[in-house]
């Protein structure tokens, strides 16, 4: 238990200046790190550079670093919102949240309905403080891969469910159908490489090993599908924006399988018009495009 115990120590140590300092405090504190860390991190710079020079081809040599130096900065603000939001509350969430009129309207009306949702997001602005207000704003659901270190997991676990997001282990994924019929909203954070398991559709200008589940169980469920943006604005604000991208429509397409590709087409293309517009706030160092077609036979 000992080598369990000691990286639960270190994290903890880590993460109690995020519990104690002011929400504004806790960006500048991220970002200083980041600040510190960036010289040692010649690796991951080179996977979002490289990630970026794909994506942007256009863009010169000092516009792709100066996107890779401050999409790390912007790591500085995701790290602070992540270890900040358990601690995410009304008030904070009146101060600082901010909706456009049409992404406020969507979620309303969406929640007047009443139906199982789909909230798809991705890799991109702040998403951690998402799944936090997920369980203030609506009957929100997510689902967590369970860390190994178990002092570890159970802290993440019970800071991910702090504010009342229902949270189901990838191990127990079938009880996602059940909480979708039952009304509430699961977020799928899905734009991760799927490997052998996914499915390759395009996603900035090359084929993406892409998760089918949110496609999936919105087949299954006849759950709505939203894509959310939760993105860092100026002075603290988190700004919310909100894609409506329907219902499955069966009866458009000859089989099961052309309907999920078709909707994962459809909101992985959303979630790259998003990222177009804020490419400083993508997570450029996670390898998206790991998994290439031929890697393993039979893929499609």
């Amino acid at each position: 238990m000992v080598r369990y115990i000691i990286p639960y120590i270190f994290l903890y140590l880590f993460y109690l200046p995020f519990r104690i300092l002011p929400y504004r405090a806790c960006l500048v504190y991220g970002r200083f790190l980041v600040c510190l860390l960036y010289p040692l991190a010649k690796k991951h710079r080179k996977i979002a550079y490289d990630n970026i020079s794909y994506a942007f081809p256009d863009y010169s040599e000092e516009k792709k670093k100066e996107l890779v130096w401050k999409s790390f900065l912007h790591i500085g603000n995701l790290l602070a919102g992540t270890l900040f939001a358990p601690r995410l509350s009304r008030k904070w969430m009146d101060k600082y949240l901010v909706y456009d009129a049409e992404s406020l309207a969507i979620e309303q009306k969406t929640i007047q309905e009443g139906v199982g949702v789909v909230l798809i997001s991705g890799h991109f602005g702040t998403w951690e403080i998402l799944v936090q207000f997920m369980g203030i704003r609506m009957k929100g659901g997510g689902i967590y891969k369970k860390v190994r270190n178990p002092f570890v997991d159970k802290l993440i676990h019970k800071l991910r469910s702090k504010n009342g997001i229902k949270l189901v282990s990838t191990e127990e994924s079938s009880q996602v159908t059940k909480m979708l019929k039952q009304g509430y909203w699961v977020g799928f954070g899905s734009d991760q490489n799927a490997g052998k398991v996914g499915i390759f559709v395009d996603f900035f200008n090359r084929k993406a090993s892409t998760y089918q589940g949110p496609a999936l169980m919105a087949y299954l469920t006849g759950a709505k599908m939203l894509l959310y943006s939760v993105l860092c604005g100026e002075g603290g604000k988190v700004m919310v924006r909100v894609k409506d991208l329907g219902f499955v429509d069966k009866s458009a397409f000859s089989d099961r399988e052309a309907a999920i590709r078709h909707y994962t087409e459809v909101w992985t293309k959303a979630l790259e018009e998003e990222v177009k517009l804020y490419p400083e706030q993508y997570f450029w160092v996670h390898r998206r495009w790991r998994t290439k077609p031929g890697d393993f036979p039979g893929q499609i």
